[in-house]
């Protein structure tokens, strides 16, 4: 038997997959998403779409005890008439097109309590009024990783800040030497992984959260234009257009492009952008404060970076706190991004356009966690397991709270060392067995998908489903 995986937006429109093909992620383009797909399984010796040997080793493994991982990049397109989905309602998972009845219920009970360990938001039903069971999350709590980063429409609008190494703060040299990028990646040194120095994406100007971060951060502006590097600048990662300056920051480029309104509802003149401190904020009062009522540190002086952080660093603790200093808050328009992404196959591809191009396609390089978007306090970076308490408590009230942009490009993965898709053998903690009697008829099939009902995907009649975005199926097939 062969693992044979198949990729598209719903279980009727599937594809074979390229698998640890790093250069060829399954394409997704609909209505309603817009998509990237890499699929990465250990020691896969399955089904190619041309019928070419399968690439079985993968550097992507190396290091790691995962059997096998999926990464979606995508984006929730924009639909007149049709809400943004909030974080409650885009959710991933398994689903089936029946239950077997050789179903383990037994094994299959523990696993869902080792499930709901490490995922307390997983959830399932066994008899859904379409007939379809299913085991699912919320996307954003149950992911291994999750970032996002402004789709090429909205990069003049992306509100950015510098990330730094609490040794080696990088801010005085990054746009000299033009390489920096908003997509959060790791990549692989010798025998570690390590974090690629990256501006953080925290939204784009015109959402009320985010603006009332900049207000509140105004101390975090650059007092002088970035330097002039003389490299091709783009606003769309698609088109260069050659810089001979970069811009200062400017309130008037925002999408109303009248200014913008202050937590406390104060309306800021768009002629104050004229002051090099400042970006859709209010001007500084001179003492710490910002005129709003919003208490924001006074800068110390140049080379005096003292800072609880540090302190406690230095005795060997770990505060989880960030250093940050006038010049680290900066917009997407201010960059020197490159237009092509760094290694892949170097071509655009159908969703380029809404994406940008496909940026891990390089050997070594892996998506890495940062949602500093998702909590707007970058002094204080969240962990995985911390990203999903957040969604999860409250009673998923952060969840209902967030909202997916549509001129947002989000990027998840999933993985786990649980299961050997190339045999279907099982094993999480107690359980362990192999489950591929039960999927003769059927694979197993991960998908994202909302909580919206829509009519069945092919067409025909039938109960009403889930929307489905994209789904990734997994089948054992004869040689």
């Amino acid at each position: 038997m062969k693992l044979k995986v198949l990729v598209g937006p719903s279980r009727f429109e599937q594809e074979i997959a390229w698998v640890n093909n790093i250069s060829k992620p399954t394409i997704i383009d609909t209505p309603s998403f817009a998509g990237r797909v890499m699929v990465y399984v250990r020691d896969f010796v399955g089904v190619t779409p041309d019928g070419s040997p399968p690439t079985k080793e993968c550097s992507y493994f190396d290091g790691r005890s995962r059997k096998f991982a999926i990464l979606i990049e995508g984006r929730f397109k924009h639909r007149d008439g049709v809400e943004p989905y909030s974080g409650d309602e885009i959710h991933f998972g398994s689903d089936f097109d029946f239950l077997p009845a050789s179903f383990p219920h037994g094994p299959f009970n523990a696993g869902m309590r080792i499930a709901k360990m490490v995922d307390p938001a997983t959830y399932y039903e066994e008899h859904p009024p379409h007939g379809r069971p299913y085991i699912m999350s919320p996307y954003a709590a149950c992911m291994n990783t999750f970032c996002a980063y402004p789709a090429p429409s909205a990069l003049s609008r992306a509100v950015l800040l510098a990330h730094h190494d609490h040794e080696n703060p990088h801010h005085e040299n990054e746009l000299k030497d033009g390489n920096l990028d908003f997509v959060p990646v790791e990549e692989t040194k010798g025998k570690k992984r390590v974090a690629r120095n990256h501006w953080r994406f925290l939204g784009l100007k015109g959402d009320p959260r985010v603006d009332a971060f900049v207000a509140s951060h105004a101390h975090l502006l650059s007092a002088a234009p970035p330097p002039t590097t003389g490299r091709p600048r783009s606003n769309t990662l698609g088109t260069t257009a050659k810089s001979p300056s970069l811009p200062l920051p400017n309130a008037t480029s925002s999408n109303t492009g009248t200014g913008i309104n202050t937590p406390t509802g104060e309306h800021v003149d768009p002629t104050m952008a004229n002051s090099a401190r400042f970006w859709g904020g209010i001007p500084s009062d001179g003492k710490g404060g910002n005129g709003s009522g919003i208490n924001t540190p006074v800068k110390k002086a140049s080379g005096s970076r003292f800072s609880l952080a540090t302190l406690t660093r230095a005795l060997g603790g770990d505060s989880g706190a960030e250093e940050l200093h006038e010049g680290d808050l900066v917009t997407g328009d201010m960059l020197n991004l490159a237009s092509t992404a760094a290694g892949g196959s170097g071509s655009p591809d159908a969703v380029e356009s809404e994406l940008g191009p496909w940026r891990y396609g390089e050997d070594g390089v892996d998506a890495l966690e940062d949602t500093a978007f998702v909590f707007l306090d970058p002094e204080h970076t969240r962990s995985v397991a911390q990203r999903r308490k957040w969604f999860v408590s409250e009673g998923g009230k952060h969840r209902k709270e967030f909202k997916y942009d549509p001129e947002v490009v989000y990027t998840a993965s999933f993985f786990t060392p649980f299961c050997d898709l190339n045999t279907f053998d099982l094993k999480m903690g107690p359980v362990s067995l192999n489950i591929a009697q039960h999927f003769t008829e059927m694979p197993i099939r991960y998908t994202l998908r909302s909580t919206r009902l829509a009519p069945r995907p092919d067409g025909k009649d039938g109960p009403m489903e889930e929307e489905c975005f994209a789904t990734i199926a997994f089948q054992l097939v004869d040689e």
